[in-house]
């Protein structure tokens, strides 16, 4: 069996990761972060035997180091924190959250912090001699046991998982100074002293974000390595001219460690695609991690970590990108120039008025043969000299009445020399 990476469910999607901005800020999508999360079977020839332990709401049980082995060899070993729901020896167990304990409404769920101080100040985490040292003014007898102590950690565990309710007073089926030793742990472990640890623990591996989409031409990123791994092999699947770069720029190294940063610079002509970044490292399971059944067709008893070996842990990241939208071009109208010349208007063609002649009579003498009377001469009428244009508007009536008036008065005048003539 080998050590898989799991995507953890978010209803019925994959869990994926979230992200941060690296050189230059993206419009990249983030999805969650992804865990490397250890699978594992049972290894009976790794457990280690404790004591049986009293009840008063149950009958007694027996407790167990309970052995765990990795696809690779590593041995992992567990407590039970699921009393009621026996160990399927066929089951293969995955590595999880606390969030993601079969039962949410369980004991375990309010009391998991209690369980992890009780792990991180027992055994196996903490050896026998650090616990006596710890529980400064008791007295083990013969010193505190391996078996011993297996025994009281579960016990205290069951009381923060299940609730279950230990006979102190008979707390063990051995009796005599196994109960006084057991006893004693068993109540340093439940008592004041177990504040609890609230921060639960982080998987040995995981990458942040899990998944990041954006466009070519970006920097995607950053995807960020949390570790206790001593270092984390990089292998990126990338398309040609993809690349893996730090926070500087510059190429990835083939190798990180934790806290180390990268981002997929994507050029900005390259077509729509996706690639994938491989991590995969060598570390220790933190302790207080959930084992649980793999799937929910085989229902199998929850167990926690105690102890670890080093053992292969895989995660992958993955990138999408679109290609850059190329701009449709627009037609920008050709303005038309704007004249600054005042245009001469079209000049306005007047008719030249025909000439009008008016002829004069010649009056007849009335008394007087041998009178001649003084000529008058006719007006001629104006002309308008050639080339030159009339006068805009000028209308011929007005030029007719001044002719008539002219003529009356040379008439009038006409007559008053005949008459003066005849007198």
């Amino acid at each position: 069996m080998s050590t898989h990476v799991l995507r953890r469910r978010l209803g019925v999607g994959v869990l994926a990761a979230t992200t941060a901005a690296m050189l230059v800020p993206t419009t990249a999508t983030a999805l969650d972060v992804a865990d490397a999360e250890a699978q594992a079977e049972l290894a009976p020839d790794n457990n280690v035997a404790g004591y049986g332990v009293n009840f008063q709401d149950r009958e007694a049980l027996k407790t167990l180091l309970i052995g765990l082995r990795t696809g690779d060899g590593a041995a992992l070993r567990t407590y039970c924190v699921e009393i009621e729901i026996g160990i399927d020896d066929e089951a293969e167990m995955v590595e999880v959250p606390w969030d993601q304990y079969p039962v949410p409404d369980a004991p375990f769920t309010e009391n998991a912090d209690k369980i992890l101080w009780a792990l991180q100040h027992s055994y196996p985490v903490t050896d026998l001699d650090r616990i006596e040292q710890e529980l400064d003014g008791v007295s083990f007898n013969d010193g505190l046991s391996e078996q011993e102590a297996i025994t009281a950690t579960q016990a205290a565990v069951w009381t923060f998982s299940d609730a279950a309710t230990v006979d102190v007073d008979d707390i063990t089926t051995k009796g005599g100074d196994v109960d006084a030793d057991v006893r004693s742990l068993y109540e340093y472990l439940t008592g004041d002293a177990n504040v609890g640890i609230g921060d639960q623990p982080e998987p040995a591996l995981s990458l942040d974000p899990a998944a990041l989409e954006g466009e070519a031409g970006e920097l995607i990123g950053p995807f960020s390595v949390s570790t206790t791994a001593d270092e984390v092999t990089v292998a990126p699947t990338l398309p040609d001219g993809v690349t893996v770069v730090g926070p500087d720029g510059a190429p990835l190294p083939e190798t990180v460690t934790d806290g180390a940063e990268f981002s997929v610079d994507v050029p900005e002509d390259a077509e729509a695609g996706s690639g994938t970044v491989h991590l995969d490292a060598m570390a220790q399971l933190d302790i207080g991690r959930l084992f649980v059944g793999s799937t929910d067709e085989i229902r199998t008893q929850s167990l926690i970590l105690a102890q670890s070996e080093k053992t292969k842990l895989e995660v992958e990241g993955t990138v999408e990108w679109k290609a850059t939208p190329v701009p449709t071009p627009t037609e920008t109208p050709t303005a038309t120039p704007t004249s600054t010349e005042t245009p001469s208007p079209t000049p306005t063609e007047t008719p030249t008025p025909s000439p009008t002649s008016t002829e004069t009579p010649t009056p007849s003498p009335t008394s007087t043969e041998d009178a001649t009377p003084s000529e008058t001469p006719t007006p001629s009428p104006s002309e308008t000299p050639e080339g030159e244009l009339p006068d805009t508007g000028a209308a011929p009536a007005p030029l007719l009445m001044v002719a008539l008036v002219l003529l009356g008065g040379a008439a009038v005048l006409l007559r008053r020399r005949l008459l003066s003539a005849g007198d």
